[in-house]
């Protein structure tokens, strides 16, 4: 799984509470990505592509990531049935391994680099 575009909005700022730096933000974020899974033994690459939408990530419940994915499941001129099936199992793989990685990023990297700008 690679990205291939991000796009962040949102606002990030450092507060002072009891002479501690704290850092508070509200962000939303769309990643784009796709994977690509080689077929007939090598010689081609299917590619599948979609969107993670990150729709409320914020300092006050900073280990929840609201997101929603989205899938792109138009099928390459001439597909058979095979390339539906395996573009669906490429498409679950997103769903139950690289969107969950992406919220562990967010909630635990992203937040520690953070922390350690303060």
């Amino acid at each position: 799984m690679s990205f291939f575009r991000v796009d962040t909005t949102g606002d990030c700022s450092l507060a002072l509470k009891g002479g501690k730096a704290r850092p508070i933000f509200e962000l939303k974020i769309e990643l784009d990505w796709k994977v690509e899974q080689p077929i007939e033994n090598g010689k081609s690459l299917l590619e599948v592509k979609g969107q993670i939408q990150v729709t409320d990530f914020s300092s006050e419940d900073s280990s929840a990531p609201q997101m929603k994915l989205i899938c792109d499941n138009q099928l390459p001129a001439g597909a058979t049935p095979a390339f539906k099936t395996l573009m669906d199992k490429l498409n679950a793989a997103v769903k139950s391994h690289g969107q969950p990685e992406v919220s562990r990023m967010l909630a635990e990297d992203f937040v520690a680099e953070l922390m350690k700008q303060t």
